[in-house]
């Protein structure tokens, strides 16, 4: 944080502290201002590491007012529980940035980021379940899903091979293509993603993500609600950047109309327009569907190729457990991968030690309620720090360290059963779309597994490649992952 800001915003800060301290009671333990101040460097560059390390200090559930906002953090598998599954309703609200909630269209077509669980959130879950989320849409659009990996795969073979490649860039772009057809029949992006078309497309989700995940000066001081211009002015650029990406597009499709051919092979962008949305909350609604993917997603496959670089021994069982299911099946089958034990190991401790986001979306508290003996008052902003849970020692054995074997003859999945392993949080607002998601992570990271040998640039050993992890927008890998693909003899 600039100190001139944080000099400017000190008295603010002192007069909700001292005024916040009178009017709560039997909050949980947690640090005064001065301690938060102090260490206001590391807030800002690791708070992930900043909380965890409090919690050492006060507790597994620990309070902090940032303004006049009260911000609680469960940092153990027991607490988490209680948020998650115990309080599941008291703790389904959402808190974000004001700045999202002011874009016009997202009141009534906001599904993973909606404020609250309420009708509307409902039928949402309703329809994205049925057209994209369920065992059958799943399977459903398998075939896209194994078109555009492959589309990868040829254009990695036609113009990479031998060459530098941001692997992040490419991965990016393909899940994007990915999601885009499933929702609207439609590429977004060339093979590769890098014409300067490809590019602009490409920061304009980059940027939506930027300004819609950047808190401002009224979401912990609401007083300033109505004189918060900058959220205003932000929103409004969210806004004129998906009219830009998806006008036309919404357009299109209201032209077309229903068609005798169109009927059968009815895609997302059909069923809303077929539910009366308007084409702001459409744009809305695809844009967050794809946002709340992207990153995640491509983060987390980037991580995952680092370990397996890293570790030559493990890419090699991954390789060959991958290779005999191919030829035992004739195909590199999307839906058979499931069935390859030591990989799917890989990929859930990729997700245990890199987790995406350290603390999930934030909660909000609906109403007031008792966890862990104390009071977390409604509307107090609500994390749970999954990284602290996912690497503490206490949870597992050399927790910061990659060793996919402990997951071996393990009964813990991805559905966030056992509390010490939560990637895609828990109760109502678990992420709605993680099985897919596992989908595109276990397929683009097969392929190029099978396909490819895979070195570093300038000659390097898979030994320098550094792992270092930098928090942003989720955590991800300080350093782009620069890779030389050579296609494999098979």
């Amino acid at each position: 944080m600039n100190i001139l800001i944080l000099l400017l915003l000190l008295p603010l800060l002192l007069f909700f502290y001292k005024h916040s301290q009178s009017h709560t009671k039997n909050l949980p333990p947690g640090p005064n201002l001065l301690i938060v101040l102090k260490n206001i460097s590391q807030f800002s560059k690791s708070p992930h590491i900043a909380l965890t390390n409090l919690s050492k200090m006060y507790g597994p559930l620990i309070s902090l007012r940032l303004g006049g906002q009260i911000v609680v953090v469960a940092s153990t598998p027991a607490i988490a529980e209680e948020v998650l599954k115990t309080h599941n309703r008291v703790f389904s609200g959402r808190f974000l940035p004001s700045v999202y909630y002011n874009v016009p269209g997202t009141k009534n077509a906001s599904l993973v980021m909606a404020r609250e669980c309420n009708d509307t959130w409902k039928f949402l879950r309703g329809i994205g379940q049925k057209s994209i989320f369920s065992s059958m849409a799943i399977e459903s659009t398998s075939p896209i899903r194994t078109m555009k990996v492959m589309e990868m795969m040829k254009f990695l073979r036609n113009n990479k091979e031998g060459k530098v490649v941001n692997i992040e860039n490419i991965i990016s772009a393909t899940f994007t293509n990915i999601a885009t057809n499933v929702l609207a029949s439609r590429n977004l992006f060339e093979p590769g993603g890098e014409s300067e078309k490809d590019k602009k497309v490409m920061n304009f989700f980059n940027d939506i993500i930027e300004k819609a995940t950047t808190f401002g000066l009224s979401d912990f001081f609401p007083v300033l609600e109505r004189v918060d211009f900058w959220t205003k002015g932000r929103a409004m650029g969210i806004y004129r950047t998906i009219n830009l990406i998806w006008d036309d597009i919404i357009k299109e499709r209201r032209e077309r109309g229903e068609s005798a051919e169109t009927k059968s092979t009815q895609d997302f962008l059909d069923v809303l327009i077929g539910h009366s949305f308007s084409n702001d909350e459409i744009g809305i609604l695809l844009t967050e569907l794809i946002v709340a993917g992207m990153d995640t997603t491509t983060i987390t496959i980037v991580w995952l190729m680092a370990e397996l670089i890293k570790n030559p021994e493990i890419f090699h069982k991954v390789r060959k457990e991958i290779t005999d299911q191919a030829i035992q099946n004739n195909t590199l089958n999307e839906s058979l991968l499931s069935e390859c034990q030591y990989f799917q190991a890989c990929i859930k401790e990729t997700l245990r030690l890199h987790i995406p986001g350290p603390f999930g979306v934030p909660h909000r508290a609906t109403e007031t309620c008792q966890v862990n003996n104390y009071k977390v008052p409604k509307d107090s902003i609500v994390l749970v720090n999954l990284w602290a849970i996912q690497v503490d020692p206490n949870n597992w054995k050399d927790g910061t360290k990659f060793k996919p074997e402990r997951f071996l003859n393990s009964t813990i999945d991805f559905k966030g059963a056992t509390s010490e392993f939560i990637p895609f949080g828990a109760g109502s607002r678990k992420c709605p779309g993680s099985n897919v998601a596992l989908r595109v992570v276990q397929l683009i990271v097969a392929s190029l597994v099978y396909y490819f040998d895979w070195n570093l640039p300038n000659g390097k050993n898979w030994s320098e490649l550094d792992l270092t992890d930098r928090f942003g927008t989720t955590l991800k890998k300080d350093k782009p992952l620069y890779l030389i693909p050579k296609q494999r003899g098979n």
